[in-house]
């Protein structure tokens, strides 16, 4: 028994070790001068991607809020009829982990217990702010990880935040 649990415990700290990564955000598209005088802006999700093979989709609109409260904090309020348009959207990447022990348990409980089959769930946090005709006017986007689950809002959170650190303050 000691044997199982000794693997499964290090996965798990592995795994800890990994999601307190610091955060690097990329910009693709440097601010462009257009991005000056402009405060209001659209808030535009795009499509959710396709189901991952667990069958999971990630909620984009628990994404609004936090996005809402960042580019508030950055001088920008949200405008229905905005020329910045602001479109955002998250990729999740599903890592399976299979951890397997030595040796099958005896019976009655079977070997079912042999294997632990965990999940590494990362995403890509992007953010494209254009004008109304689709210029890009600054770009860009961070990698996080998702894991544990129950912290992966807090994980998210912290995405935008540093994302949002390189976009240029409203004026």
């Amino acid at each position: 028994m000691c044997m199982r649990v000794f693997p499964v415990l290090l996965i798990c700290l592995a795994l800890a070790t990994c999601s307190s990564n610091i955060l690097r955000p990329e910009i693709t598209t440097l601010a462009s001068a257009e991005l000056q005088g402009h405060r209001r802006v659209q808030l535009h999700p795009l499509p959710a991607p396709s189901p991952d093979e667990s069958g999971a989709v990630p909620n984009i609109a628990r994404l609004t809020p936090m996005l809402r409260e960042g580019l508030s904090l950055r001088g920008y309020s949200e405008d229905a009829s905005a020329e910045l348009r602001a479109y955002y959207w998250l990729d999740l990447h599903v890592i399976p982990i299979d951890v397997e022990v030595d040796q099958a348990p005896p019976a009655p409980l079977g070997p079912y217990q042999s294997v632990h089959r965990l999940r590494d769930e990362n995403a890509t946090l992007h953010l494209r702010l254009s004008n109304a005709q689709s210029r890009v006017l600054w770009e860009g986007q961070i990698d996080s990880s998702l894991s544990p689950s129950w912290d992966s809002d807090q994980q998210l959170q912290k995405a935008w935040d540093a994302l949002l650190q390189q976009l240029p303050m409203a004026h």
